[in-house]
C-alpha cells in the first residue's frame, strides 16, 4: 500500500468522522461514523513524519504546514464568528498545527544530533525545542487570566498571536499527537519497533477510556480514541512508495471539506 492510497484511507475515514461531528443531531448519523474516524489522525501523522523522511526540503516542508496551519486557523475563526454552527459544535480542526510541530521537532531534535561536535548547533536545537514550551506556557497564562478577556478586541488579538505564533499546547492533538509523530518517524524503518510503540499510545487511550466506565457507550460512543489501534495494519502494509503525486489535493480538501460541511448543516437545520 503506497503513500497515496494510504492518504485516501485516511481522507475517506476522516470524512466520516466529520460527517458525524458536523450534521449530528441534525440528521441521525450511525455511531460508527465517529469510531472508524479515530483511524484517521493516526494514519496522516504517520505519512507527515514518513514525509519528513523522504523530503528534499525540509524547511520547505514545514512552511507549507505552517501556511495551512494559519489559514485554517483564520478560517475556523470566521466560521466559528459568523457562520456559527446551528447545535454550537465549535470547529477547532487543524492537523495541519499537529503536522507542523512535529517536523519542527524533528528539526530540532536532527539539529542537535548534527551537531554533536558543535555546541552552537547542540544549543541551537535545544532552544527550538524549548521555544514552543515557553510560548505554550506563555498563551495559556493569558488565557487564564480574568483580567486579559477584558481587554478590547481580546479575540482579534489572540487570533494574530496564536496564527502568527502557534503553540503546540492548542494544536489538534496536543503533545500526545506530536509524541506520536516523532515516535512513527524513528520507527518507520522497524516494524516490531513500530508495532509496540502505536500499542503502547493506543493502550494509553484505552487506559484512559476505562476510568470512564467499561461500557459499550463508553468505550465505542465516548471515549473511543483507543480504537486508532484498528489503523495499524495500514501502518504496517505500507510500502515506502509514493504511488500518484498529488499533495495539494489533501491539503485543500481538508479545510474545504469542513467548510462545506458547516454549510450543509446550516442548509439542513
Amino acid at each position: 500500500m503506497n503513500s497515496f492510497q494510504l492518504k485516501i484511507i485516511a481522507l475517506l475515514l476522516m470524512t466520516f468522522d466529520h460527517i458525524g461531528y458536523m450534521l449530528g443531531g441534525i440528521i441521525e448519523i450511525p455511531f460508527w461514523f465517529h469510531l472508524i474516524g479515530r483511524l484517521a489522525a493516526p494514519i496522516f501523522i504517520f505519512m507527515c513524519a514518513n514525509g519528513y523522511r523522504y523530503t528534499h526540503d525540509k524547511i520547505a516542508y514545514m512552511k507549507r504546514l505552517y501556511f495551512w496551519a494559519a489559514f485554517m486557523n483564520v478560517g475556523n475563526y470566521i466560521a466559528n464568528t459568523y457562520f456559527e454552527h446551528p447545535n454550537g459544535a465549535m470547529i477547532v480542526n487543524s492537523i495541519f498545527s499537529t503536522m507542523f510541530f512535529i517536523v519542527y521537532y524533528l528539526y530540532s531534535l536532527e539539529t542537535i544530533s548534527k551537531g554533536r561536535e558543535n555546541p552552537k548547533q547542540v544549543i541551537k536545537g535545544i532552544l527550538l525545542l524549548i521555544i514552543p514550551i515557553l510560548l505554550s506556557g506563555v498563551v495559556l497564562g493569558l488565557m487564564a487570566m480574568p483580567q486579559t478577556l477584558e481587554i478590547p478586541h481580546f479575540n482579534i488579538i489572540f487570533l494574530v498571536i496564536t496564527t502568527i505564533i502557534p503553540t503546540p499546547m492548542l494544536a489538534e492533538g496536543s503533545y500526545i499527537w506530536i509524541i506520536l509523530g516523532v515516535g512513527f518517524y524513528y520507527c518507520l524503518q522497524n516494524k516490531k519497533a513500530l508495532i509496540i510503540f502505536y500499542t503502547i499510545v493506543s493502550g494509553v487511550f484505552f487506559i484512559s477510556a476505562v476510568t470512564g466506565g467499561a461500557t459499550v457507550a463508553n468505550l465505542f460512543m465516548i471515549n473511543n480514541q483507543w480504537f486508532m489501534i484498528a489503523a495499524l495494519p495500514f501502518l504496517l502494509f505500507y510500502n515506502n512508495q509514493k504511488g500518484r503525486s498529488m499533495k495539494y489535493l489533501f491539503y485543500v480538501y481538508y479545510p474545504l471539506h469542513v467548510y462545506v460541511l458547516l454549510a450543509i448543516a446550516h442548509l439542513l437545520a
